[in-house]
């Protein structure tokens, strides 16, 4: 975890409504579960907030996950795990950390589709746009359910 990781006291941060549809448009899932959310940041129909605690509970629809970057490995196991036993697509917001355990463990070797993003996303803290980018590339993941 890089130093500026550490200092933030709260990594909530929101998904641009664009960058989540870009995300549905590139691989044709349209989640109806959002699993890191808030009432106010969510982006789909039903989601789970911190006090439901998504790593706790069973997902039973496509998903849509934008992980708190400082435990993002618990829920990349977690997604990878969701997809194969309930046979559901996954789409996830990750910060690109290609060399860490769980990025290898869960999403290289075919586990997962990848798409890197062009630059660096603005994301949206308590209903206001950041006037600075993210300090980490970004990608989309996508474990898909097997038919």
């Amino acid at each position: 975890m890089t130093k500026n990781f550490a200092k933030v006291k709260n990594d909530v941060w929101e998904t641009p409504d664009a960058v989540f549809h870009h995300a549905t448009d590139i691989f044709g899932v349209y989640p109806r579960l959002d699993v890191c959310a808030t009432e106010e940041n969510r982006k789909c129909e039903f989601y789970f907030d911190k006090v439901a605690n998504g790593l706790n509970q069973n997902w039973f629809f496509d998903t849509w996950m934008n992980p708190p970057y400082s435990n993002a490995s618990k829920w990349i196991y977690k997604a990878y795990d969701e997809s194969i036993k309930n046979n559901i697509n996954v789409l996830a917001l990750l910060n690109v950390t290609t060399d860490t355990k769980a990025f290898h463990d869960c999403i290289l070797n075919e586990k997962a589709e990848v798409y890197f993003i062009k630059g660096r996303i603005k994301f949206i803290k308590d209903g206001i746009l950041s006037t600075q980018a993210s300090q980490h590339p970004s990608c989309f993941v996508c474990w898909r359910r097997h038919c």
